[in-house]
Parts: structure tokens; sequence; C-alpha cells
């Protein structure tokens, strides 16, 4: 049974985690900070900064008593990744999931914090959500801020519709939805955190990837046979709005076509173009809730239970 954070209201603190990597550009967080301030909400405000580890935040001890310390603490109603980066890996085998099971709470982010989620879903069955980190704000589009303030306070289950494309059609199929950033669910393959995807309804994005390496991920996904039992597919975005129009799409093409080749044997719903992944518009969606994907009208439809 799906665990369903509570949501924010006016006021409400929201904390800020690093547990990935180091921003470099320290202006992102209080420009971050000051949007989130807009939405009528109130940031934690720690002692605590990020002094850097080589490309992480900082060491592991620090960045997991970090995340622990500010879940634990109830005044802090929600949490926000910083960034993703690379770093969450590192800390799975530390988390206290007892912690996160006795005290529900938001947690938002993408990118490398897709090791996070999908680990606390899988283990907690508490919703997350799949949207900008701090950091990522002051790029996002007036969309995806309303879709996460909504999200924040509790309407995460309003159906998206967006201007996607039917790769594949089908008839509408449920499954909770999970995945997030390709290569960060890759590097939980051959571990004991790797998700349990059987039923699901799989999201991936990616960004900054070549060609040969997102066949390569999509392949060794496919081959561990960890998602033969998926019910449908989601593909974002695969590079992000510095890339031309036509090469963005060259690259969604590509990523589109390998999956349906890949998923040939079973033809399950696969839609592209969703807007989720590290572009202007990233819109929020909560992973470890059911969805139905419903190709007659291109519709995400989401619910509580």
């Amino acid at each position: 049974m799906i665990k369903l954070p509570s949501p924010l209201s006016a006021g409400d603190l929201i904390g800020v985690v690093a547990p990935a990597g180091y921003l470099k550009e320290h202006e992102r967080y209080h420009q971050g900070c000051e949007l989130l301030r807009q939405m009528g909400f109130q940031i934690y405000e720690s002692d605590k900064k990020w002094p850097g580890y080589g490309y992480l935040a900082d060491n592991d001890a620090a960045r997991i008593e970090e995340f622990h310390r500010l879940w634990q603490n109830p005044q802090v109603k929600a949490i926000i990744a910083l960034r993703g980066g690379f770093g969450c890996l590192r800390l799975l085998e530390h988390l206290d999931l007892e912690l996160l099971r006795a005290q529900p709470k938001i947690f938002v982010g993408f990118s490398d914090i897709t090791v996070l989620h999908n680990h606390i879903i899988d283990r907690t069955s508490t919703i997350c959500l799949h949207g900008p980190g701090l950091a990522t704000l002051t790029d996002s589009d007036q969309a995806s801020l309303d879709r996460l303030y909504h999200c924040l306070t509790g309407d995460w289950h309003h159906r998206l519709q967006e201007k996607i494309e039917i790769v594949r059609a089908a008839d509408p199929v449920t499954g909770t939805l999970l995945g997030g950033n390709l290569s960060s669910l890759i590097t939980l393959l051959g571990t004991p955190w790797f998700p349990r995807l059987t039923g699901s309804i799989l999201l991936l994005e990616d960004v900054n990837e070549p060609l040969y390496r997102l066949d390569r991920l999509l392949t060794q996904l496919w081959m561990s046979r960890e998602v033969n039992e998926i019910h449908g597919i989601i593909l974002g975005q695969f590079s992000d709005d510095t890339v031309e129009p036509v090469e963005k799409m060259r690259r969604n093409e590509f990523v589109w076509s390998r999956v349906a080749e890949l998923t040939g044997s079973k033809p399950v719903p696969i839609w592209g173009n969703f807007p989720v992944g590290h572009c202007r518009k990233n819109l929020t969606v909560p992973l470890g809730a059911p969805a139905t994907m419903n190709c007659d009208n291109g519709t995400l439809y989401f619910f509580e239970s």
C-alpha cells in the first residue's frame, strides 16, 4: 500500500539536501530558495554548508548525516535536492529506512536523485516527486514551476495531457510509475538495490550521453531482463535545451526507435517526447503512484491507491 506524504501549506518549511554533486554556482541556491519563497514556503536555514569533496557536495558521512537530520526534523515538512550529478549510490547502504518509513515526507529531485527515489519507493512504498532540483528552478519554465507547486500542495494526481509522440499505441495500461534518469538507474543493476519493476510504467530520461552510450545503456537494461514485465514506457528528453532542435529530435527519435526494437516481442505502449528531463520544461510527476497511460487521448492519469 502506497504512503502519501502530507501536502504542504503556506509557510511550511522546506529543507535542502545535497546527497550528490557539488554546486559551483552558489547563486543558483539563493535563486531557487527565492522561487520557493514566492510560492509561499519557507526555507529551513541550516548552519551546514557544502564545502565540496571533489565532485561531491561533501564526504559520504556528512551527506547522509544531513539527509537523516532533515528527514527526522519535525519542522521540515518537505525536502528538495540541491542538484543531481553523482553520489547517491554511495549512500544507499547507510540509508535509515526505518526513519523514512516512520516519517513519510515529500522528497523532490531528479537526475542522480533517481537512485534514492527508486530505493525509497521500493523499500518504504512512499511516493517521491520526480521534479526540478533547487539549482534548476531558476531555469524552469512557468508550467514546471506551477506543476511543482501543485504537487507540493497535494495536487500531484492531476492528470497530464501534453504534446507527446505515441511511438507505439496500445490499450490503456496501469502500473506504478517508476524510473527516472537512465544512466543513474543502470548503476543499480547488479546491486541489492535495483527496484522491482514488474507491473510498472517505466519513465526514462537522460542528458549529455552520445548515441552509442544511450544504445549501450538501453541494451544493457533490456538484456538484464529486469524490465521484461513492465506495462508501459514513457520516454522523456534525452538532451538539454542547448542542443539545436533538429539534433534534439534526432536524438529522441533514436531512443524511440531503439526502445521499440528492444520491446518488439512484448509490444507495450511507448510514449516519447514527454516533458521530463534536463530541460526548462521538467514537469513534476509522482514516482511510486499508480498511473494509467491512455493512448487514445495521450493522457497520463494518477491515482492515490
